[in-house]
């Protein structure tokens, strides 16, 4: 680390070996530590992305029968988390599923009832859901009100 000047006197410098080995470890732990952080925040975020497209996809529904008039219902698991949610229109009857993407579980957070109506005449949905979307520890929600708002939200 030090080496001598032509009169004897003390530099004190790091050669270059020194600084180039300091950097590799340094490079390698900083990466090391942005992928297991990446890998983390991915799989922890999933839920939401979930959530956020679920919210589109209900959002989407409620447009459609606002401006076809046709009310559906919304059919979401009560205590069993499944990886679909159900639409059901009504006049004629078509049945229309929501596929989790990310591999996520969807599972009515509140209520009992399997089903709820959502009627474009009086642009409400009754009853309100709360639906709860999770993968492993990480969850995210998506709320509907009873006029038909569609939010997502970290807690209920």
């Amino acid at each position: 680390m030090s080496t001598r000047t032509r009169n004897g006197t003390k530099l004190r410098a790091f050669t270059l070996v020194e600084v180039l080995t300091t950097v590799i470890i340094l490079s390698l732990l900083a990466g090391t530590f942005g992928l297991a952080r990446s890998a983390f925040e991915n799989d922890s975020g999933l839920p939401r992305q979930e959530a956020l497209r679920l919210a589109h996809w209900l959002t989407n529904f409620m447009t459609i029968s606002n401006r076809s008039g046709r009310p559906f219902s919304l059919i979401c698991p009560g205590n069993v988390a499944e990886s679909f949610i159900l639409a059901e229109w009504q006049n004629p009857l078509q049945t229309e599923t929501y596929t989790s993407l990310y591999g996520c579980k969807f599972i009515r957070y509140q209520g009992t009832a399997p089903k709820s109506l959502y009627s474009p005449q009086w642009n409400s949905l009754v009853p309100t859901i709360t639906i709860k979307v999770s993968r492993g520890l990480a969850e995210h929600f998506v709320v509907i009100s009873q006029h038909g708002r569609v939010r997502t939200t970290p807690k209920p």
